[in-house]
């Protein structure tokens, strides 16, 4: 059975994606591989096909529960025989599992790099006839990755326990520090390695300094999104509860995900929205690795991301299916501050150094004015041109500068004379000649500066101070008390200018139209019947929608409109045996 074949009977695709054949070939002729590819890009087929082409079982190394449920839900969805063996579940279950195994009887079996690091485990694959290994989210091996596990160190036993099988290592974000990393501690001999480009161009991705807890902002931006699919992410336990109460109290069906539930209401929280029951999830970072939900049309980071890897990974949930998705990130200085609060626990001077440059690139990658893409690809080592349409600051290029020097000494001088001792609420009230009791205590209304910024609103002087946090003109000092630089002086005595973007002042004027990719046309009412019916079956098999049909595919049946299995066959996304499956139910809903 040639690969090709495989692949659309199997796999329901028509033809490969970027570097899919190469790595496919390479796991075929026995050479080791690392596969770095965008989230979104196809790792699970690169090694699902040749499994499929092989006898003996594939041993799949996975760092999460969740991820490996779904993993093994979607191939069993596709009548490929796989199984999971973790924690949870009963000794008669793993016992069973394993005799499964030791008949020949699977083709995938998934374990915990935890599970996998025992002797007992070790004593039991060697009595498998094992094709190769993979290793998932390869970059949990290298300490200078952003999701460092110990136990992924111990893979590199790996080659001295099975030295005749090759590994497969995939990951979707891995700088040139990381990759070395990769290869040296899995020890893979010859490799073929294989980077993909970091753009994601179905991904339109934007930045804004947050206005007050950002709510509002978010509210504009999900008007964009009603009824999708989507995530975001928040930097503690009782935001992700906060804001999931206030996005139900706004009409929207949402659920909170933290590291402080109990794990069976995590869990299921987690298929709720997987399922497709509700449409957000408000989460912290425990909602990590393994989200294999296709659909997500957009991602939100309500502050800073720690590094531009976790950054990358979390937007990289969205669009999976190839379609039409947007990121939103909102910060501020005090998020990169509260960052470098937290190093202050590291003990190693070399590691808080090197976390510290993390924070310092996320917040530059954040204030900068270069296209966000570039950005992202030039931190991962890929080259790429501006992306031109499908980030923010590419779409403002063209903006017009504004000058601020004399707003900056306005600020400057007030920050000043009252003797760097307060936060930027109590200077902008100063500057806008607020009456608040405590101004009025303190005597800041007899200040020169009282009153004399009544031309901006407060929002627009926070994006002030946000420029000028930028530039290193001013500091957040303790308590996020507003201090002076040696730069500041240079300000004051107008003997350096500043500007700024107009848009950037603009804040409550921002609306942006980002749906900019190119969609055929489809019948949008048969669409939303196929979608009626993909819910239906995913809910008598008790798995996610995506698992049967992605949107993708379903758009392509309502564009085509096959009438018989011929036709329905050549639609991308529908192979054998999904059509074998689904086939005949899909049909009579087009027929009708």
């Amino acid at each position: 059975m040639i690969k090709n074949q495989v692949l659309k009977d199997t796999f329901g695709h028509n033809d490969f994606r970027s570097l899919q054949e190469e790595g496919v070939d390479a796991i075929l002729s026995g050479q080791d591989l690392l596969m770095i590819l965008p989230t979104g890009g196809g790792k699970s087929l690169v090694y699902q096909l040749p499994t499929m082409m092989m006898s003996g079982i594939t041993i799949v190394i996975s760092p999460l529960i969740a991820l490996m449920q779904d993993q093994v839900a979607s191939l069993v969805a596709q009548k490929i025989p796989a199984a999971m063996i973790s924690s949870a579940q009963s000794y008669d279950e793993i016992e069973s599992i394993l005799t499964q195994a030791h008949n020949n009887e699977l083709k995938f079996l998934y374990l915990s790099p935890e599970r996998l690091n025992s002797n007992n485990t070790i004593a039991i694959l060697q009595n498998l006839s094992i094709n190769f290994f993979v290793i998932d989210e390869a970059h949990c091996i290298s300490q200078w990755g952003h999701e460092f596990r110990d136990d992924y160190r111990l893979l590199g036993n790996l080659k001295a326990n099975f030295p005749d099988k090759s590994i497969a290592a995939f990951t979707a974000t891995s700088t040139d520090n990381v990759t070395d990393d990769i290869l040296r501690e899995l020890r893979l001999q010859d490799p073929l390695l294989l980077k993909g480009s970091v753009f994601r161009k179905n991904i339109f991705i934007s930045a804004e300094r947050r206005i007050s807890n950002g709510q509002a902002q978010l509210k504009n931006f999900l008007l964009r999104h009603q009824n999708e699919s989507g995530i975001i992410y928040v930097s503690s336990r009782k935001k992700a509860e906060e804001l999931s109460t206030f996005l139900n109290q706004n009409g929207y069906r949402s659920l909170a995900y933290h590291a402080g539930m109990p794990q069976h209401v995590r869990e299921q929280n987690f298929r709720i929205f997987i399922n497709d029951k509700v449409d957000i999830i408000v989460a912290t970072i425990a909602f990590g690795m393994g989200i294999d939900k296709s659909d997500i049309r957009f991602v939100v980071h309500m502050s800073l991301p720690k590094s531009l890897e976790n950054y990358y990974q979390e937007i990289g949930r969205a669009g999976r299916d190839g379609e039409d998705s947007e990121a939103l990130l909102l910060f501020n200085a005090a998020d990169m501050m509260q960052h470098k609060r937290f190093l202050q626990e590291i003990e190693s001077e070399e590691y808080k150094e090197h976390l510290a440059l993390k924070i310092d690139t996320i917040y530059k990658y954040a204030t900068g004015e270069i296209c966000f893409h570039k950005q992202l690809a030039e931190y991962f080592n890929d080259s790429l041109e501006s992306c031109q349409t499908r980030c923010d600051n590419c779409l403002s290029s063209d903006d017009k500068r504004q000058d601020i020097t004399k707003e900056a000494q306005m600020l400057l001088s007030a920050i000043y004379k009252t003797n760097q001792s307060f936060g930027k609420n109590y200077i902008i009230d100063i500057l806008r000649g607020s009456n608040e009791q405590k101004i009025l205590a303190n005597g800041a209304d007899k200040l020169s500066v009282y009153d004399i910024g009544t031309h901006l609103s407060k929002k627009e002087w926070f994006v002030i101070v946000e420029r000028l946090l930028e530039l290193k003109i001013i500091t957040l000092g303790d308590f996020s008390t507003l201090k002076l630089t040696n730069d500041a002086i240079a300000i004051l005595k107008s003997q350096k200018l500043i500007d700024i973007k107009s848009s950037r002042l603009q804040v409550d004027k921002k609306a942006k139209a980002v749906r900019q990719v190119e969609e055929f046309d489809f019948d949008r009412e048969l669409f939303e019947k196929l979608r009626e019916k993909r819910t239906e079956l995913a809910s008598e098999m008790g798995v996610p929608a995506y698992i049967i049909f992605s949107d993708k595919t379903l758009k392509h049946l309502a564009n085509d409109m096959p009438t018989n299995k011929e036709e329905m066959l050549e639609v991308n996304g529908v192979g054998m045996k999904k059509y074998e499956q689904f086939g005949e139910e899909f049909l009579t809903v087009i027929n009708n």
